[in-house]
């Protein structure tokens, strides 16, 4: 029997909401308390709060692994490397992990946790359609997908708390930025590995860059729009260099692009 790969987005979407709606309305141990398991007693070294996101990326990475082998592709062997496909899925419920705590009251909170649960479903659905590239609906799929993707950068390089360290906030921007550009840089058709390093050297810059604005003391709006057209930038010219097409008048079409979008982002910082 065929499994059903909507049965299966339903079960990773609820496990995933679930447990990010626990974690806000039941209270977690900290740090020093004891927690009894199979008779012994432990005190924990972290407060349980910080194993939260990891708890959420696992759980969004199994669903979307569930969800990939329902694929006839997965099925016939014809998928490798499925963990590549968990990029975006993770991103978006760690994106939404972050942003729901600010949520101003409990009505909007609630709300936040019903479009987490939508953009999720939406984007393992698109995910799967993906998969295919002969498929009808992969093209659909894939623009929906990269504007997700551009769409979670934006709201993480404005939105990422201020209460979080430089370096704690570069390494979360950089990390997430890896994981856009893996699923971005997949339309590619390229080789795996060369998917990869490019996606981490992405992170790499995106992370170094970060952290250096954020020493400067610019202001959130400043900061987050110039990481996005560094991620733009990076992205288009690794697009270019992955499918062979990288020339000067390309590099120039960037470059004319980098200076506007330098210029606005001056205009709007006054």
């Amino acid at each position: 029997m065929t499994p059903d790969f909507r049965d299966r987005i339903s079960i990773a979407v609820w496990g995933v909401v679930l447990t990010m709606a626990g974690t806000a309305l039941v209270s977690l141990p900290i740090q020093g308390d004891s927690i009894s398991l199979v008779g012994r007693t432990f005190q924990l070294p972290l407060p349980a709060s910080t194993l939260a996101p990891l708890l959420v990326a696992l759980l969004a990475g199994s669903g979307t692994e569930a969800v990939i082998r329902a694929h006839p592709l997965a099925m016939q062997g014809r998928l490798r490397l499925t963990i590549r496909f968990w990029a975006l899925p993770v991103s978006v419920a760690m994106i939404s992990l972050v942003l729901l705590p600010r949520a101003p009251s409990e009505p909007y909170w609630a709300a936040g946790l019903l479009l987490a649960t939508l953009l999720l479903s939406l984007v393992l659905t698109a995910l799967y359609f993906s998969l295919d590239y002969e498929s009808p609906g992969y093209r659909r799929a894939r623009a929906f997908l990269n504007l997700v993707c551009y769409a979670i950068a934006l709201m993480l390089f404005l939105l990422i708390p201020d209460s979080w360290s430089e370096v704690g906030r570069a390494l979360i921007l950089g990390g997430v930025a890896a994981l856009l550009a893996m699923e971005l840089l997949r339309g590619s058709r390229s080789n795996t590995g060369d998917i990869l390093l490019y996606a981490f050297v992405t992170g790499a810059v995106v992370a170094q860059v970060a952290w250096a604005l954020l020493l400067t003391g610019l202001s959130a709006l400043s900061a987050g729009l110039l990481l996005l057209l560094l991620f733009y930038l990076l992205i288009g010219v690794t697009w270019q260099t992955l499918l062979g097409r990288l020339t000067r008048r390309v590099l120039l079409e960037f470059g004319m692009v980098g200076f506007a979008g330098l210029a606005l982002v001056l205009i709007l910082a006054k």
